[in-house]
């Protein structure tokens, strides 16, 4: 299993991370986190970087 090489990659594995953890932990603005990472992802991966 390698890391991501694209901010994209980044953003889309910290998402569901970030929901992960957040189905067993409460965290604080979940929602807000959860909607700027998957934001990111369609943004860099429409840009391609």
């Amino acid at each position: 299993m390698s890391l991501p090489k694209t901010i994209s990659g980044w953003c889309m594995w910290l998402y569901f991370l970030w929901i992960g953890i957040g189905a067993f932990v409460a965290l604080p603005m979940a929602g807000t986190i959860a909607g700027i990472l998957a934001l990111g992802y369609a943004i860099f991966a429409l840009l391609g970087k």
